[in-house]
């Protein structure tokens, strides 16, 4: 009998496990979305410019898709806000650039255009890569290199016949922490860009079309 209620005892455990798990990960993104921003003043910033601010200053994990440059045209944003809530200040950035739109998605915010989104850009986010690894030391510029020459990725480029394109400045050279490992395996490149900016002291991805004829793709944090 002892054993028998044991045994119940231990079901009804597990049981209570999985199910207050979905509701701690519930609370956690609604805890995220009334993190408290301080007063902010921008001038003049484009919409990537100013969720920087939320990754660098706050740690916040962002994930943006920038529209094709030629139909999205870079427009400044000025904005001075008080003190607020993060669900509030992505409101009123978004109301200063209606073109895009956000959602809270598995802990990163995502930023992507409402309309006309650029089909490569979300086939390259679709697609599913078998497997990315990374020790530290490594510079972001060696990760976003390494991620764009992927053979799921790589292809894709090669039959829309865009060049993967890298940026050599300051904030792309730096390097990640010396004792990080990162390792994940069967998830599409949205999944693999999130994992980095929730599991790494990298807090942004932006993936967009570049150049006069959109020849390139630019992944860069």
């Amino acid at each position: 009998m002892r054993l028998k209620n044991l045994v119940s005892i231990a079901s009804l455990s597990v049981f209570l496990l999985f199910t207050f798990v979905p509701q701690a990960s519930a609370f956690n993104e609604t805890d995220l979305l009334t993190r408290q921003i301080k007063a902010t003043t921008i001038k003049g910033e484009s919409i990537d410019q100013v969720l920087d601010l939320l990754a660098v200053n706050y740690d916040i994990p962002i994930g943006i898709e920038l529209g094709d440059p030629k139909l999205n045209r870079r427009r400044e944003i000025n904005l001075n806000l008080p003190e607020t809530k993060l669900k509030d200040f992505l409101d009123a950035v978004i109301a200063k650039d209606p073109r895009y739109i956000w959602k809270l998605e598995s802990g990163v915010i995502h930023v992507l255009p409402e309309k006309a989104r650029d089909s490569l850009v979300v086939t390259l986010l679709e697609a599913k890569i078998s497997h990315f690894a990374f020790t530290g030391g490594v510079s972001l510029y060696h990760i976003h290199h390494e991620i764009l020459n992927l053979p799921e990725i790589r292809s894709q480029l090669v039959i829309a016949g865009v060049d993967p394109l890298m940026f050599h400045n300051f904030s792309n050279m730096k390097k990640v922490d010396k004792d990080t490992f990162f390792s994940e395996s069967n998830l599409t490149l949205r999944e693999l860009l999130d994992r980095l900016v929730l599991k790494t002291e990298i807090k942004r991805w932006v993936i967009t079309r570049w150049g006069k004829s959109s020849e390139y793709i630019t992944l860069h944090s």
